[in-house]
């Protein structure tokens, strides 16, 4: 089977941190909301609490070439301010098309009267349907996704957690802040990632790669790996094949980050690990390609020779090709394994049939009924592999009488 991204268990909560703290995503009016058109957003109406700032209208101000975009957010508030305005996970804005932005997390505003309009970062939701043009009004709605608010909830950890830890490695020179230390560990590298500025209070914030949360966002929202990384180099910043392929492996450990603390499978990502040579070559034996497969699954036990799934799969690759003898090792390696299946003594059962060791054969697909008693072609083979119950187990002795004691 194929190791896709999936998220663990999202955070849920939300709600003002203070009186004087408001989410965006929980101040969309409700005549600004729209139904949810696909399965991935709701509808969400705003507390009837009228004391606290409202969202009445988004516009899409601009996108640049790598499709950054900026909204213009219209808030309200009773009276005057001062009020903050924290951009948290979920706040989503819909186009015309399916073309949906999420508003970058962890943003924050300082609204002082009592009508404002701020300039927000987003982010596309999907990469391959067209950006609205500018100044178009879009729908606010509110993502039920937990792959993407598990992305977005991880990047507001790593501005706010990380950022105390990481920016004991900053240094101000001359009102330049760069990361400036002779260590090199995983603290350092993650502070070189962030760029570094000064909030409205002087205290130093870190914001993490935009391309990094861009590819978290795509890999859940579209199956995004390196390989569409690198294409997405190569048609949106022109860039030839070999520096597409190096910026995306540059960009790899950053997207892999945000998805492990985001509980997904970061291992699907990139060629370092063995579940995305795993996935390689479930798709390229569902498209039919038995060599690609053979040697995407070689690969993944490469990088991870106890992976069940990876010696299973190469099994049944081989006993495609004909390679029955080959195809026999693999599945005796799987079965080794913890974990291993049923379907895994029974393959190897039909690769020790065509290999002409009937009583071997018989004996793993008395070990698959042992596993799954319902398996509807065990027993029909069991027959034909060793009609006259050569391989049935030995009756247990009988017992002996016991002897009774002395009185």
């Amino acid at each position: 089977m194929a190791f896709l991204v999936r998220p663990a268990v999202a955070e849920t909560g939300g709600g003002g941190v203070n009186a004087l703290v408001d989410r965006l995503s929980g101040r969309i009016a409700p005549t600004l909301a729209a139904p949810a058109e696909g399965e991935a957003f709701r509808a969400l109406d705003a507390p009837g609490d009228g004391d606290r700032l409202t969202v009445n209208g988004v516009v899409l101000a601009r996108c640049d070439e790598r499709q950054r975009c900026t909204l213009k957010v219209e808030v309200a508030q009773p009276g005057s301010g001062p009020r903050l305005l924290l951009v948290d996970a979920g706040a989503v804005f819909r186009g015309p098309g399916g073309a949906d932005l999420v508003a970058v997390p962890n943003q924050r505003f300082v609204v002082e009267k009592s009508q404002a309009t701020l300039e927000v970062e987003a982010l596309p939701i999907w990469p391959r349907r067209p950006l609205p043009p500018e100044n178009t009004a879009l729908k606010a709605a509110a993502s039920n996704d937990p792959g993407l608010i598990a992305v977005l909830r991880s990047v507001q950890r790593i501005e706010s957690e990380d950022v105390a830890r990481l920016r004991r490695y900053v240094k101000d020179t001359g009102g330049t802040l760069s990361v400036e230390t002779f260590l090199d560990n995983e603290d350092v590298r993650a502070a070189r990632w962030m760029s570094w500025y000064r909030d409205a209070a002087g205290q130093v914030q870190g914001r993490y790669p935009r391309e990094a949360i861009q590819f978290a966002i795509y890999a859940v929202t579209s199956g995004y790996t390196i390989n569409e990384v690198a294409d997405w180099y190569r048609s949106i910043e022109k860039l030839d094949m070999n520096p597409a392929i190096a910026a995306a492996g540059e960009a790899a450990r950053k997207v892999e980050t945000v998805l492990e603390r985001a509980g997904l499978n970061y291992r699907v990502f990139s060629p370092n690990h063995a579940d995305y040579h795993l996935n390689r070559g479930v798709r390229a034996f569902r498209n039919g390609d038995l060599d690609a497969a053979e040697k995407a699954f070689k690969m993944a036990i490469d990088k991870q020779n106890t992976l069940v799934a990876a010696h299973y799969n190469l099994g049944i690759t081989l006993y495609r090709k004909g390679k029955y003898e080959d195809a026999e090792a693999a599945f005796q390696i799987a079965i080794g394994l913890p974990d291993a299946p049923a379907e895994a003594f029974y393959n190897r059962g039909a690769a020790l049939f065509r290999n002409g060791d009937k009583l071997g054969a018989a004996r793993m697909f008395r070990r698959t009924l042992d596993l799954n008693p319902r398996d509807p072609e065990a027993g029909p083979w069991l027959e034909k592999a060793d009609p006259e119950n050569k391989t049935r187990p030995a009756a247990p002795p009988a017992g002996k009488p016991g002897k009774k004691g002395k009185k």
